[in-house]
């Protein structure tokens, strides 16, 4: 403890020493300027100049009884604690008082919210709605839990949807590319993984599904699922929506419901994201587990297709490279959490329409994408809104 006390003194006194060299050689430079004869100017000041320089310096505070520390204080070493500003500022964590000198100063906004209000700018027009007249669905309730249900049927979903679907109904293999997994709980029988594997395929049986999260990390919420299966009528699509936080639960067990009446599962990017994330989020509801049913993750099916044709097998990239064109009042998959929270706090569901079309458009892609491997994979014809087929996505619209 002595050593530590005679340490710290030692550290005192050379940080005394240097500052007093340090005044020293301050005062020698003003002694030296004092020297020099002062211009005419300066003789030549009006009256009044010299005496509010003279005022100024009476005001000044008085020198400190310690000639080292008032040395350093004359010249600008150190400051008297009395003259650093102080900012009150409430009781929280430091990223709470960051947060409140970010709110004090308007002008502060970072380059990711600078690119989002410009997006949000574009797409996002009228006056504010509710998520009732932006998207017309009905209001469910599952184990105490209420959730939003949108669904779209036939050319709804897109132009181009009943000839696609008429492509996905006489699916009958997998296409070479694909590879199908089993997707399983750790206590499923032997047989039962057995039998998934071996199921034949099924175009009623195929369940296309893309989730919209708040954030990247599973600690945080699951907000929008969109699953899309083929019926009597074309491609039929269901978006399982939560209106706020508390509404994830009823999303999760409508979700996991309609697993149930399926068999293989469709994803984009799925077997590292959407199903680890809808696992978490379950097993954080207690809510039992998914059944057992076949996975085709179609991002390594595009891969190994389109590595060498594509910049990048994004989504989007794909879509427009077999659609001939992009997307419309598209909003990026980057700005959709901020989004989901700025709508949670606001209820101006505008922009919810378009992270809507998102998802949408992210499902019946991927139908897009399986019945153009199926097909052999044959080039797309530039401009048309089908690989393979001359129609274009115009026309069948019109």
């Amino acid at each position: 403890m002595d050593n530590l006390l005679k340490k710290q003194l030692a550290a005192i006194k050379a940080r005394a020493r240097m500052l007093a060299g340090r005044a020293s050689s301050e005062e020698q430079d003003i002694a030296q300027a004092d020297r020099v004869p002062r211009s005419a100017s300066a003789v030549s000041a009006p009256l009044e100049q010299r005496s509010a320089s003279a005022a100024v310096n009476a005001d000044a505070k008085p020198a400190h009884p310690n000639p080292v520390i008032d040395a350093a204080l004359r010249s600008g070493a150190v400051s008297r604690g009395s003259d650093i500003p102080v900012t009150r500022m409430r009781r929280g964590p430091w990223w709470w008082r960051r947060r409140m000198l970010r709110d004090e100063a308007p002008a502060y906004h970072s380059r990711f919210e600078a690119e989002f209000q410009n997006m949000r700018a574009s797409v996002v027009t009228g006056d504010p709605v509710s998520i009732e007249s932006a998207l017309p669905g009905e209001v469910r309730m599952l184990d105490d839990s209420n959730y939003y249900l949108v669904q779209f049927g036939g050319p709804e979903v897109d132009p181009a949807s009943t000839n696609e679907s008429e492509r996905f109904a006489r699916l009958s293999d997998w296409p070479e590319p694909v590879s199908r997994t089993v997707l399983a709980p750790r206590r499923a029988h032997a047989d039962v993984i057995r039998a998934v594997h071996e199921a034949p395929v099924s175009p009623e049986r195929i369940l296309f599904l893309d989730i919209e999260t708040a954030g990247l990390s599973a600690n945080t919420y699951l907000f929008l699922v969109g699953m899309m299966y083929a019926n009597q009528n074309g491609f039929h699509v269901e978006q399982v929506f939560a209106r706020d936080y508390t509404e994830e639960k009823g999303v999760l067990q409508h979700v996991h419901d309609t697993m149930g009446r399926f068999d293989t599962l469709v994803t984009y990017n799925g077997a590292t994201f959407d199903i680890p994330f809808i696992r978490t989020r379950m097993a954080v509801h207690r809510i039992p587990e998914m059944p057992p049913m076949g996975s085709v993750d179609l991002l390594q099916a595009s891969r190994r297709v389109f590595r060498e044709v594509l910049p990048n097998c994004r989504l989007v990239t794909v879509e427009e490279h077999l659609r001939g064109a992009g997307r419309v009042d598209d909003i990026p998959s980057r700005f959709i959490p901020r989004a989901y929270h700025e709508f949670v706090h606001s209820k101006d569901a505008r922009i919810m329409r378009n992270v809507a079309y998102h998802n949408r458009m992210d499902l019946f892609t991927m139908a897009v994408i399986l019945n153009h491997l199926a097909a052999g994979g044959a080039p797309a014809t530039p401009g048309s809104g089908l690989p393979g087929d001359s129609t274009s996505a115009t026309d069948v619209a019109n």
